[in-house]
């Protein structure tokens, strides 16, 4: 089975699950490890692992594009988001999944917390700045603390169990 792991990463967390799967999975079947801007489907990988970083509830823009434009072949998404509540990972696959053309086989997808942006964490300091009885802001701020950590040790152990699921 040949496969690509394409990914797009903002704040290195998308790549540090990018580059674990690369470790994880065997170096010969790989025909692209990279950005999603060098891709092309003349590689003709077999597997695509789809990375990208969550935005406004899905995958991120340039993920957005590149998977619209994928046809007839097998995609398993990965990803992280700055928030990890279940319901909330399971949309985001969900959401992400949308973009995919109906000609694709959409395959089990992982999403796991990853760190957010510095200038995400001034955004809810204004909020509870406003108002420091704000449950909402306490609960982001609360949120951007606890992604601060990841992806972790164990993140990274449930994701190498997710990728083993694919080797053969």
């Amino acid at each position: 089975m040949k496969y690509a792991i394409v990914y797009s990463s903002k704040t290195g967390n998308t790549a540090a699950l990018a580059d674990r799967l690369h470790d994880i999975l065997p170096h010969e079947h790989c025909v692209y490890f990279g950005d999603t801007s060098h891709y092309s489907p003349e590689l003709g990988a077999d597997l695509i692992f789809a990375g990208f970083w969550t935005d406004k509830g899905s995958c991120d823009d340039r993920t957005r594009i590149f998977l619209k434009n994928l046809q007839n072949t097998n995609i398993a998404l990965f990803g992280t988001a700055g928030y990890a509540a279940p319901d909330y990972i399971h949309s985001i696959l969900k959401q992400a999944e949308a973009n995919i053309p109906v000609n694709n086989t959409v395959l089990t997808g992982f999403v796991c917390q990853g760190k957010m942006q510095p200038a995400v964490a001034d955004k809810f300091a204004a909020m509870l700045e406003k108002d420091p009885e704000d449950a909402k802001g306490k609960l982001l701020r609360d949120t951007y603390q606890e992604g601060l950590s990841h992806p972790n040790e164990e993140d990274f152990a449930n994701f190498k169990k997710w990728a083993e699921g694919f080797i053969h």
